[in-house]
């Protein structure tokens, strides 16, 4: 059906989306086909005002805001181990959770030993510099991540990362993984900050699809890279953070590629100029 020609056009929402979608059809009759319909196209999102309410001053505690239902996949525990760090380490510094909590089973990524996560429930629950909020609505979502200096998306598997464009329509930059295509708009240092990861030719973690998940090898992979994430992604928000004038043109940059890639209007104006295009 994609290769017949009722259908004119095939629009990937970003070049990881289209070069996966191209890799599972490599090799396949219909492939050269495929690969002349598809384009790409960001996502869209109404911006906030221009003007950044957002008042930073040096020594100021950060603020942190973690996003996700899938706890672990997301970068909860990271984020976790980064507000513990902060504690131990007397840094002023409070994390917000807006999360289910899913953990286990219900991730392709996540150690399968529901034993695993019962230290990391513990700091939740223990940690003074932690607020739990649950799941919210996305308009209040959104004005805690307004609020936050970073939302964290410390990442082991993610193929875009939506909370990332909300964040910069925001002005908020982000402290996230190189991985899938958060790569293509998060410029490290720039408008936020990107923690190494090691993946595969395709941009994805290798250890991603491991059949292991369920012995303490996989268990113990999963601590270590949580620990390190939570390591460098704390110290570099420290730094980032140590001049008010170099944190603000961090927001500015963030929002400014908001604008260029991700507003609604363009968006809007993309897809009605297409369509005549494909009749």
């Amino acid at each position: 059906m994609l290769a017949g020609e009722r259908c004119r056009a095939i629009v990937a929402i970003s070049e990881f989306a289209r070069s996966q979608f191209l890799r599972q059809h490599e090799g396949g009759p219909e492939a050269a086909t495929l690969a002349a319909k598809v384009r790409v196209r960001y996502p869209n999102t109404e911006l906030a005002e221009a003007t950044d309410p957002f008042i930073h001053e040096t020594g100021m505690p950060l603020r942190l805001v973690f996003v996700g239902n899938h706890f672990a996949r997301k970068g909860g525990l990271v984020a976790l181990r980064m507000a513990d760090l902060a504690h131990q380490r007397a840094i002023p510094l409070h994390l917000t959770i807006i999360s289910s909590l899913e953990v286990g089973a219900s991730s392709w990524v996540d150690p399968l030993d529901r034993g695993f996560f019962a230290p990391y429930f513990d700091l939740l629950s223990s940690l003074p510099n932690v607020n739990h909020l649950g799941t919210l609505e996305n308009r209040a979502v959104l004005d805690q991540i307004a609020q936050a200096h970073f939302l964290l998306l410390p990442t082991l598997s993610d193929t875009f990362g939506f909370s990332v464009l909300e964040a910069f329509a925001h002005h908020t930059p982000v402290v996230a993984t190189a991985q899938g295509a958060l790569t293509e708009f998060i410029r490290d240092g720039e408008n936020s900050l990107l923690l190494p990861l090691e993946t595969d030719a395709w941009g994805e973690w290798v250890h991603l699809g491991r059949r292991d998940r369920d012995q303490p090898a996989y268990g113990a992979l999963f601590k270590a890279e949580t620990d390190r994430l939570a390591e460098e992604g704390l110290a570099r928000m420290v730094a980032a953070t140590q001049t008010a004038e170099g944190y603000r043109q961090m927001r500015r940059k963030a929002y400014e590629t908001a604008e260029q890639l991700f507003a609604a209007g363009p968006a809007n104006q993309y897809w009605d100029d297409l369509y005549p295009t494909l009749l």
